[in-house]
């Protein structure tokens, strides 16, 4: 795209983006708290990354 066109999308965003700000419409999409990682499982047996019972 031209800069000239991608200049009017952004000043549409923007725009559009405080309207909703000042009607007090919710977020589209809500900042999300800060994921938890899984937890890390310890697995006893081999540890060399071969299966059991395989050669």
């Amino acid at each position: 795209m031209k800069p000239a066109k991608v200049s009017k999308i952004i000043v549409a965003r923007v725009v559009l983006h405080n309207l909703a700000k000042a009607w007090g419409e919710r977020e589209a999409f809500p900042e999300e708290e800060d994921p938890q990682p899984p937890p890390i499982v310890q697995l006893d047996g081999n540890h060399d990354g071969r299966l059991s019972g395989m050669q």
